[in-house]
């Protein structure tokens, strides 16, 4: 350690003036009239006379072809009979030829000789019957829904699209599947819980060199706890630590106001204040702060210091602890009470000698100079 040393050979601590360190984010329509004018003249052509006799043996043919058909049809139900019954009818009416020509039709349909029609036709009747099943079907034919086709919906009056009759009451759409009802929502993860004593977060992390510089104040207050000269304590961390800044102050407070602290060394206790209106600070940086905040005392990124009324720890100790300490918790301990030590007024101890205890104010981050490490002021009160 650097700095001013003052050596005793008694448990007896120093009071000094000075500064010490220790290891410590739509469109118109056409207009009407177009092409209008005189009409042009008809010329009327006379049809000749017809032949009264030709006629009807014309219209006996018809009506041959038409009987004929329908007996042709109905050929299962006694058709000598009814072909005979229309035939004198038509020949007592018409005539002879026309009697015969209901005959001769007859005889062909039950021959079958019958003229099939053209295959266009067929393939037109076909298209078309295809093409009004596919209206039927989509529901855009004539006559679909005022005939209430089965299956298919009835049309809205209103014009609006009609609910689908196969869909369950309350149920979804055909189309879409019901979404699944959901499950017990997750209850939010808690983070890490800081660990008592310290404060720290997590069990892994990395020890930033630097960090921005920024402290944060320890939102809390409490009152002195003894009697005695009472110094307002206010504690802050770094902010980006890992590091609970109430749990450290806990930590802090806990150890200031042991009754093996400065209380039974001389009187001191200490309350918790979150003003700046405050007698003592305690500070945790990272070790680039630390070395900003304890200049012109040199802590080399590893140290800590106790300079005017602040004292700071250097987070790199207070995560890590010191090979001269066995318990990283008692390390802590001491570094609390040694740099807060030098605020109240405590200049550096010597060791006593080999496999005697420290005395608070012996510095024994690097190494305790043979002495058995101590945290507390008073070991044995309390």
């Amino acid at each position: 350690m650097r700095g001013t040393m003052v050596g005793v050979s008694s448990p007896s601590f120093h009071r000094r003036t000075g500064r010490h360190a220790t290891g410590g984010v739509p469109v118109g329509l056409g207009a009407e009239g177009v092409g209008a004018g005189r009409p042009a003249a008809r010329s009327v052509k006379r049809r000749p006379a017809q032949n009264p006799r030709r006629s009807m043996i014309a219209l006996s043919l018809c009506l041959a072809a038409g009987l004929g058909g329908g007996m042709a049809a109905t050929m299962s139900t006694e058709p000598d009979a009814s072909a005979a019954v229309v035939a004198g009818a038509v020949e007592d009416s018409l005539g002879v030829e026309a009697g015969d020509a209901v005959r001769s039709a007859y005889e062909a349909a039950r021959s079958g000789d019958r003229t099939s029609p053209p295959a266009q036709a067929l393939s037109s009747e076909a298209t078309s019957e295809a093409a009004s099943e596919a209206d039927v079907a989509s529901g855009t034919g004539p006559g679909v829904g005022a005939a209430g086709a089965e299956g298919l919906p009835e049309p809205a009056a209103s014009g609006l699209p009609a609910p689908v009759a196969s869909a369950p009451a309350g149920g979804s759409s055909p189309e879409r599947s019901a979404p699944p009802s959901p499950g017990p929502s997750p209850s939010p993860s808690a983070g890490p819980t800081p660990e008592p004593g310290s404060g720290l977060i997590g069990s892994r992390f990395d020890v930033e060199q630097k960090l921005s510089g920024k402290l944060v104040v320890a939102s809390g207050s409490r009152r002195a706890p003894a009697d005695g000269k009472v110094w307002r304590v206010q504690i802050t961390v770094e902010k980006g630590l890992p590091v609970d800044p109430e749990v450290f102050a806990e930590s802090v407070l806990a150890t200031l106001n042991d009754p093996r602290g400065w209380n039974a060394a001389d009187g001191s206790t200490f309350a918790w204040t979150d003003s700046e209106r405050y007698d003592a600070r305690v500070v945790l940086a990272s070790p680039d702060t630390t070395d900003e905040l304890c200049l012109p005392l040199d802590t080399i990124g590893e140290l800590s210091c106790g300079i005017e009324e602040t004292a700071v720890l250097n987070f790199k100790r207070w995560a890590t602890g010191s090979q001269a300490w066995e318990s990283t918790s008692r390390y802590r301990q001491y570094l609390v009470n040694h740099e807060v030590g030098h605020v109240i007024g405590y200049r550096h101890d010597l060791c006593a000698g080999e496999g005697k205890h420290a005395t608070i104010m012996v510095q024994q981050t690097t190494t305790t100079s043979g002495c058995i490490p101590e945290p507390w002021p008073v070991p044995d009160a309390g």
